[in-house]
């Protein structure tokens, strides 16, 4: 297995796809096989290692899933609280219709809606009303990063929720700031800071000393950098020029409100993009899904049941149907910031019944597979990726032999 994962990066490699990448895989809660290939900064020369730190981007999303269910086992959050609750600007609000009429909603958008991205929020898109609205929000973001006037979390909910939803909540699902409207509940429920909470529930813990909102000076030198794949560039590029399509925008030095270095903490701690962590660091959280909620010395962060409904709760059909029009992850459903396999005779790549995990916007990806009591991260800096052919390679390489 190890020799045919490194032929597959090394095609990616040479190929000028991506400058390198780690694969990590546990089973049986011991390490069952490493890889590390090509560089994580090229210009540096410096390779990909059992400490270098990424950008999580949306492999956050799962974090602020189990933070979410922390509060929902202690009865302090509902999935059925209106979100208006704890974030006032989500009272009275409007949708779009098809036609591009604007009509109030039927019910609040709740904190359920947030957790499977039902509730009609969306993400910057130049294509839509909303998305549009959306990049206003975020175009704010940016433009106040290092200033006086820096957003907070819960600033930038109270702006999101001022904007009109793409949809009836529960009506649809749409890929969206779901998760960062959820930090700001979080922050309210808890009395703390997003970052101050994950701290102390989850990364405290279970010792996560590389994981936050920001990559201390003393660890700048283990931040991968960044690059745009020579399909997009025309050769294998850094990440620092402004770049755009059709769903995403990207401003000099950051996206989505992430700086690209991340050298200083953002006010606006993003519960949909903004971490970043190592393999090491996301495999202990992963493990302690996959043991129930529990880390190996012990320690309970969640109950099994709380693990169980968080994982393995099913999307409606509606949504399923959303979901897989959004994202090539046939035999997959949407629900808890998780993708959760459902149908493996969908698949387009094997699959074991019940994984669990999701990707980000640079390729790092997370997977969890009870059935077989193991673990897949793979750890890659590559723009637009999420799960792409690299990753549907790798996936059948290991769910075929372990």
């Amino acid at each position: 297995m190890k020799k045919k994962i490194i032929s597959i990066l090394d095609r990616y490699i040479d190929d000028k796809d991506i400058s390198g990448a780690s694969v990590l895989i546990y089973k049986d809660g011991k390490e069952y096989l490493r890889v590390d290939r090509g560089l994580a900064d090229i210009k540096e020369k410096i390779p990909y290692s059992s400490d270098t730190i990424i950008r999580l981007f949306s492999m956050s999303k799962p974090i602020t899933s189990a933070a979410a269910m922390i509060l929902i086992e202690r009865g302090l959050l509902d999935r059925l609280d209106p979100v208006s609750d704890y974030i006032s600007t989500f009272s009275d609000q409007y949708y779009y219709d098809e036609s591009g009429n604007k009509l109030p909603v039927s019910r609040p958008v709740t904190i359920g809606d947030l957790l499977d991205m039902t509730a009609g929020l969306s993400y910057p898109d130049k294509s839509s009303s909303t998305g549009k609205e959306t990049d206003t929000v975020f175009a704010d973001i940016e433009k106040h990063l290092d200033t006086p006037k820096e957003m907070t979390t819960l600033d930038v909910a109270e702006a999101l929720g001022r904007s009109t939803l793409a949809f009836d909540p529960g009506t649809g699902f749409l890929y969206s700031s779901c998760a960062d409207v959820l930090g700001a509940v979080i922050e309210k429920v808890s009395g703390m800071k997003f970052s101050l909470f994950l701290e102390k529930e989850l990364f405290s813990p279970l010792d996560m000393k590389d994981t936050a909102f920001y990559v201390a000076p003393e660890k700048q030198n283990r931040l991968a950098r960044s690059y745009v794949p020579s399909s997009h560039a025309g050769n294998l590029a850094e990440n620092e020029q402004p770049v755009s399509d059709d769903d995403f925008h990207e401003y000099l030095g950051s996206y989505l409100g992430i700086k690209s270095r991340m050298k200083t903490p953002n006010a606006f701690e993003s519960g949909g993009a903004g971490l970043a962590s190592t393999l090491e660091d996301y495999m202990k959280f992963a493990l302690m899904l996959l043991n129930g909620g529990s880390t190996p010395s012990g320690i309970r962060l969640l109950s099994p049941e709380t693990v169980s409904f968080m994982t393995q709760r099913l999307s409606s059909e509606r949504t399923k149907k959303a979901f897989l029009e959004a994202f090539d992850l046939k035999g997959f459903c949407y629900s808890n910031l998780l993708r959760i396999g459902s149908d493996p005779g969908l698949c387009d790549t094997l699959m074991s019944p019940g994984e669990y995990g999701w990707d980000g916007w640079l390729g790092p990806y997370f997977a969890n597979f009870p059935q077989k009591k193991a673990t897949l991260l793979i750890a890659i800096q590559r723009t637009n990726s999420g799960t792409y052919s690299l990753t549907r390679r790798i996936r059948n390489v290991v769910l075929s032999e372990i």
